[in-house]
């Protein structure tokens, strides 16, 4: 044996420096995993980060345990003496505090792309628990445990955990993962930081660590700054200084008459003629409404493609007098607000809080009447490393916001009334971007679920108000095509099919109008015209259809670019034709 590897063996294989090298990081890795794995598996639903920190743990162990076998069989072969503790390590280094940051760039990037919704409480809450959870791994830890192993070893293995933590929601949207990530991904990604790191520790000219570190955390945050796909917030309609025109219309006039109105939203509910592209026929229940008295709108569509975008054109008729992309359902919208100065209580009823989001509820009487302070929610998002939709959208049970709307249909009171539920049922995808196995499955079973909820409100409803003017209507599809999402640029253009567009934009509608009586003034291509057309029944005026938006789409990433203007598509395969083809 050469005297080279008799200096490898002497340095590298020494029982001393196995276990302060080797053996005590590992053992950290395993710590941080197994105390995170539990922690997220006693307070979330499975995730991204649980799988990450329990596959990390598992290999960890494994590793740990050939470590100890290293260490103990000298020992038992009576070739070395028992390990002893390597001398006293020095301590953790001032550069370490700087290190702080390269976690916590991506909590500004989260924090910068939730500025509406965020207060600034909020965002000092949350910036000091990252603060607190970097400081704890990255400073403290080490720091205790420096006198078994080099600190900038144990400083690497805390800086490569806590970043790849709190990273893991971006790279989890970058690569549409859900609950599950690639650990092929995630461990690399371990490995790089942890090496990083300790590259950046060892550098002799603090100065430089300094500005590699100031460097990369000003660089990722610019990121947030680059042009990007418009995003559901930033494709508002009207300015925030348009006037309302329906209000306009109706200025110091008294409606010739008057009944309590109840708008039941199911969420992501579509026409059938949508629904047999999924092979689902749903021509039964539309058959129940219409036996009922409700008049059908088959070919009606929504201007916005999610629920917010949606139903705030539909409160506030096209104008969002606010900018806040929760004003029109919060409860202060233009609709509400004109019923209102008729007498009219408004009423809010939902599963959630995702409505109050930011403003609080505007409503005269809300369910839920508490609201997650918004940190939570994102703080919850970080932790579980993905930014799940139903994060949060559990304030009270589905059984509970059930109970609470039938409360109100049975005991509609003597002003008048307007309700509006939000049914988190049928639903749409899991809108990670790509499509789960049974997406179309479970959207079914989800339908058959709000099929019989909407009998049964239904029939709540025609017991105790059977003079209302009933809206039944969804907000938008479910996305089941393509990627089960916003196809952004996932997709070109010329991708993009009938059955795309109507599956992010058509909408359920049917209205039971007082009386049984045709309605004179349904003229209703769109959501969004539904209470132009109310307001006209209730001013006997068909002047007030004025009001109504142009029926073109606004969310054009949500199809790549295609849109719909006036029932008819623009762009993509089916460019220049009907978006419907079922006859009335």
């Amino acid at each position: 044996m050469n005297s080279t590897a008799n200096n490898f063996i002497t340095k590298y294989l020494q029982p001393g420096f196995i276990f302060s090298n080797l053996f005590v990081p590992t053992a950290l890795v395993v710590f941080y995993c197994g105390v995170y794995t539990l922690f997220l598996f006693e307070l979330f639903p499975l995730n991204v980060n649980y799988y990450f920190s329990l596959d990390l743990f598992i290999d960890a162990l494994l590793i740990l345990l050939v470590l100890l076998v290293l260490l103990v069989a000298p020992r038992l072969l009576k070739k070395q003496k028992a390990v002893q503790h390597p001398p006293a390590r020095s301590k953790v280094p001032h550069a370490s505090s700087w290190i702080l940051l390269l976690p916590l760039a991506p909590v500004i990037r989260y924090l910068l792309s939730n500025q509406e919704t965020l207060s600034l409480l909020d965002a000092a809450i949350i910036l000091a628990a990252c603060l607190a959870f970097s400081f704890v791994f990255i400073i403290a830890i080490p720091a205790l445990l420096s006198r078994y192993s080099p600190a900038r070893m144990l400083v690497s293995v805390g800086s490569a955990f806590v970043f790849t933590i709190l990273n893991m929601a971006s790279i989890s949207g970058l690569l549409h993962w859900l609950e599950k990530g690639n650990f092929a991904i995630q461990l690399p990604l371990f490995v790089l930081a942890l090496a990083l790191t300790w590259l950046l520790l060892g550098l002799e000219n603090k100065k430089d660590l300094v500005f590699v570190v100031l460097a990369f955390f000003l660089g990722s945050v610019a990121l947030q700054f680059l042009p990007q796909s418009k995003s559901p917030a930033a494709e508002q309609a009207p300015s925030v200084h348009q006037e309302n025109r329906l209000a306009d219309l109706i200025a110091g006039r008294q409606p010739v008459r008057a009944s309590n109105i109840y708008l039941l939203v199911y969420d992501a509910y579509v026409p059938n003629e949508t629904m047999l592209d999924y092979g689902i026929d749903n021509s039964a229940q539309e058959g129940f409404l219409a036996g009922q008295g409700f008049t059908l709108y088959p070919h009606a569509y929504s201007v916005g493609a999610h629920s917010l975008s949606s139903m705030n054109k539909v409160f506030n008729v096209g104008s969002n007098t606010s900018g806040h992309s929760r004003h029109g359902v919060s409860g202060d919208g233009v609709v509400q607000n004109l019923l209102r100065s008729l007498g009219y209580r408004a009423f809010g009823i939902f599963g959630y809080d995702y409505m109050f989001r930011g403003l609080g509820p505007q409503y005269d009487y809300n369910v839920p009447q508490t609201v997650m302070p918004f940190y939570r929610l994102l703080f919850s998002g970080i932790l579980m490393g993905e930014f799940r939709f139903d994060i949060g959208l559990e304030s009270i049970s589905h059984q509970e916001y059930v109970r609470a709307k039938r409360e109100v249909f049975a005991n509609p009171g003597e002003s008048p009334l307007f309700v509006y539920t939000h049914s988190s049922i049928p639903d749409h995808s899991q809108n990670s971007g790509a499509c789960l196995p049974d997406e179309t499955e479970r959207y079914a079973e989800r339908l058959r679920e709000a099929n019989t909820e909407m009998r049964q409100d239904v029939a709540a409803i025609t017991a105790s108000d059977p003079e209302a003017i009933i809206i039944i209507a969804g907000d938008h599809g479910p996305y089941l095509t393509k990627n089960c999402t916003f196809t952004y640029t996932a997709y070109d253009r010329s991708q993009i099919t009938r059955a795309d567009i109507q599956d992010r934009f058509s909408v359920f509608l049917a209205v039971r109008w007082p009386d049984g009586a045709d309605q004179p003034y349904d003229e209703i291509t769109i959501l969004q015209d539904v209470f132009p057309a109310v307001f006209a029944w209730m001013y006997d005026d068909a002047g007030l259809l004025r009001s109504k938006i142009a029926p073109d789409t606004v969310d054009s990433y949500a199809v790549s670019g295609a849109a719909v203007r006036n029932g008819i598509i623009s762009g993509g395969v089916d460019d220049g034709q009907p978006l419907f083809l079922s006859g009335e």
